[in-house]
């Protein structure tokens, strides 16, 4: 799915994922890493105990993130119409391949 969706709806910069355990009630997350020296990536953080399905829908929301913070992340509202837009893209992206 990670595959697909780098190249069906790449974001500005890299995507790296990674399944973790994570606090109680946290599904998923998204942020925008900027290492010294090094060239920007977002990190994508998705429950390892959810189950699989759950797991993937959680992928394409936190992706969502991604796709519409672009390089101006700390002015996007978390949840707005640019997120709903990019949801959108994502869904329609998987639907057509």
């Amino acid at each position: 799915m990670v595959r697909d969706l780098r190249v069906l709806a790449p974001p500005v910069w890299p995507v790296k994922v990674r399944r973790r355990k994570l606090p109680e009630g946290v599904q998923g997350d998204c942020s925008l890493v900027v290492p010294e020296g090094q060239a920007p990536h977002y990190s994508v953080r998705i429950s390892a105990d959810l189950p699989e399905e759950a797991q993937i829908y959680v992928l394409l929301h936190e992706w969502a993130h991604a796709l519409s913070w672009g390089s101006e992340s700390h002015r996007i509202r978390a949840h707005g119409a640019e997120w709903g837009i990019a949801m959108s893209r994502i869904w329609q992206a998987l639907l057509e391949d």
